[in-house]
């Protein structure tokens, strides 16, 4: 993928992003903000290139991926996106606990398996850093970083 595609991946997901402000859906408002405040949260990663991508395309089955960022340099940041209820007043607190800390777990385990899957449909990526976005902390947290050699 060269820069010309990159930017405009970039500009389109963005004008998305901004425009579409009605969702109420959680997970979806976290994404836009992640989006939206990408330049202060993931300084290094200055264009979004992905959204709900298929993990294998035409297979919606197999998952789905939420951001991929990118620096246009061939350093890609995999985020996967997680609205986790931390107010819910219908569940007794250690169920919520151990709802909560399953869903953690889930957007992690995602998170990783997706990034591994990355570099089959871009071959420009010499080093992926994974992170998670719950509503839990304001800002991507790191779960791991992966250098690509030429050969995967």
């Amino acid at each position: 993928m060269n820069l010309s595609e990159i930017e405009h991946r970039n500009q389109v997901l963005r004008a998305y992003f901004e425009g579409r402000n009605w969702d109420n859906n959680g997970e979806y408002a976290l994404k836009r903000q992640l989006v939206l405040s990408s330049h202060q949260l993931l300084p290094h990663y200055p264009y979004v290139i992905e959204d709900e991508w298929e993990v294998e395309p035409g297979r919606t089955d197999k998952g789905r991926g939420d951001l991929v960022f990118t620096d246009g340099k061939g350093h890609f940041a995999v985020v996967e996106v997680k609205w986790i209820d931390i107010q819910s007043s219908d569940r007794v607190g250690v169920t919520r606990r151990g709802s909560n800390r399953k869903k953690r777990r889930t957007v992690e385990k995602q998170a990783r398996d997706y990034a591994e899957i990355l570099p089959r449909r871009y071959d420009c990526i010499s080093y992926i850093k994974i992170y998670a976005f719950t509503n839990e902390c304001g800002y991507p947290q790191l779960l791991e970083s992966i250098e690509i050699s030429a050969s995967s």
